[in-house]
């Protein structure tokens, strides 16, 4: 059938039984049936709540589970969809998402929604079950699954976590208590908090070991339908078991892993990033509301503060204003906004269940706003952006790359180009290109040399040192035998390039200065990518920090 969209998924054997079933009971294809299995579950989900809209057990636990190495056998089937590419997205719309997932993940997280979709469309229409699914309630309420997930994730917060989430329970006490205003820090705090569970936990095996083991005690037996009407709800009883979950103390399972010599995973790294990630998350809402309420009398400058953020300074024309019309009949941005953004002349992006616009200058003399002149390169380089990653990109062409800070931020905020980059645009001559990929030559050979040492010094075989030795100087080759060698203590490879610092400002600063057009866009490209990069090792501090204030120790 043309006009279909092809894609890949995985499910359970059992699953795929089912659907060989009632293929031959329609007496279709394949392909047919499970796009008719779709069309009807989609078109039944889209007249439900979201959290009356069903799911299926297996989505909830993760199962058929990933294997945890590639040796390892996989236990679940490959079924290719064939379907309208709209279907697809609204099949994905009205799946199940549990907090923290993302479109493509690491295998330890939820399987994709598609999968879910298809999986609940055909266990609606042929119930199945194999040894892991016997005994489960298949279908279940999207408000039940989200709050057997919250459980397991309360029975399974590491400290970093435990902390934000207890502070936040005391906050609310203490507003239970006297019903007076919260002041700033407690509204942070619960705003953290809030997206620490709603939006940003972090998936394992672990937790879908636990979510496995409350779905058998609460899924099953003759009041399994009661108890997923609980859980929907999340009452009193709901809200008293999580608390006492979250509350656990964990120092006597310490002790005993003390006395044991057990060295088994410590979660803690996954639990602080998650912190990281949900601070950040608050952090934009503030740049957000920083970006459409300001006026031109406001503050053209601010700090994304440590540690949610790297510390760096956002300068902003003060004449640059956003704004977020109230959205037409049809939920739509009304014009001119909406053609200006299709046009490339300004950004769009989400915000309070609207669309703002930026940049955006009032009109001299009669009322009104107009597009920034000249912004279109800078929104060019923006294209292709999924909506909520566009205020990332405004983030980072305010960055200030140069500003001299009382206290350095502890990570170095610099945007580093390529050297041929920076000749081609005139910044620096070939000479000066030259001398920058010799100096990055002899650091990576130096590199080399270092691991050479320590792999003789970690007692590695003559064979394997002599491949070092060969390959040393073929910076591909060496980094895929470094990855070769077996421990996980090895130092890293990063074979460093050669690169040049830009001198100026922001993006937006060139952008006012006269800048040509090709020089803004690649800058926008390069700024976005480099803080993308900045804030990842933010991420990777806030993994070491964990471990360093609340990580498991012998």
């Amino acid at each position: 059938m043309s006009g279909n969209s092809e894609t890949n998924i995985r499910i359970a054997p059992c699953t795929l039984e089912a659907l060989s079933r009632i293929t031959l009971r329609r007496a279709t294809s394949r392909d047919e049936t499970v796009r008719q299995l779709l069309t009807e579950h989609v078109a039944s989900q889209e007249q439900e709540h979201p959290e009356d809209r069903l799911t299926h057990i297996s989505t909830l636990l993760r199962y058929p589970r990933p294997p945890r190495w590639r040796s390892e056998p996989r236990t679940d089937v490959p079924l290719r969809v064939r379907a309208p590419a709209d279907l697809l997205e609204r099949a994905r719309a009205a799946s199940l998402r549990l907090p923290g997932q993302h479109p493509r993940s690491h295998r330890d997280y939820q399987g994709r929604m598609l999968t879910d979709a298809v999986t609940t469309a055909i266990a609606r229409d042929e119930p199945f079950d194999d040894d892991f699914l016997t005994g489960l309630l298949p279908l279940l309420r999207h408000g039940a699954a989200l709050g057997l997930w919250r459980l397991t994730t309360a029975a399974t917060s590491t400290r970093p976590e435990k902390v934000w989430l207890l502070d936040a329970n005391a906050v609310r006490a203490r507003h239970r208590l006297t019903d007076a205003p919260l002041d700033f820090a407690d509204q942070h705090i619960l705003r953290v908090a809030e997206a620490l569970e709603r939006e940003e936990s972090w998936h394992a095996s672990t937790r879908f070991e636990t979510a496995t083991a409350l779905a058998r005690r609460f899924l099953t037996g003759p009041q399994a339908e009661e108890r997923e009407q609980a859980l929907c709800e999340q009452d009193k009883p709901w809200d008293k078991l999580y608390q006492d979950l979250l509350q656990v103390d964990d120092r006597e399972e310490r002790r005993l892993r003390r006395r044991q010599g057990s060295t088994s995973y410590d979660w803690t790294g996954r639990g602080g990033t998650a912190v990281w990630r949900a601070r950040r998350r608050v952090d934009l809402e503030y740049f957000e509301d920083w970006l459409v309420e300001r006026t031109r009398n406001d503050p053209a400058a601010g700090v994304m503060e440590e540690p949610a953020s790297p510390g760096w300074l956002l300068r902003i024309p003060p004449a640059w204003l956003a704004h977020a019309p109230t959205p037409t009949a049809s939920g739509q941005p009304p014009e001119p906004y909406a053609t200006w953004a299709a046009d490339g002349r300004l950004l769009a992006f989400p915000y309070r269940n609207r669309t703002a616009f930026w940049p955006l200058l009032h009109c001299v003399g009669t009322p009104g706003r107009q597009p920034v002149p000249g912004f279109e390169p800078v929104a060019a380089a923006a294209a292709g952006l999924r909506p909520e990653h566009v205020l990332g990109f405004i983030e980072a062409v305010l960055i200030d790359w140069n500003h001299t800070f009382t206290e350095e931020p502890d990570l170095r905020i610099a945007l580093d180009v390529s050297a041929d980059q920076a000749c081609r645009f005139g910044f620096i001559t070939a000479e000066d290109q030259h001398q920058l990929m010799a100096e990055a030559r002899a650091a990576t050979l130096q590199i080399m040399d270092d691991f050479i040492t320590w792999a003789a010094a970690d007692g590695a075989r003559p064979s394997y040192l002599h491949k070092l030795r060969e390959a040393r100087g073929n910076t591909r080759d060496f980094h895929r035998l470094t990855r070769r060698y077996p421990t996980h203590q090895r130092p890293k490879f990063l074979a460093p390039r050669a690169s040049w610092k830009w001198p100026g400002q922001s993006v937006t600063a060139e952008l006012v200065a006269g800048s040509p057009p090709e020089l803004l866009q690649w800058l926008a490209a390069a700024a976005h990518r480099r803080s993308s990069l900045i804030l990842e090792q933010a991420m990777e501090a806030a993994w070491h920090r964990a471990f360093d204030q609340y990580g498991f120790r012998m």
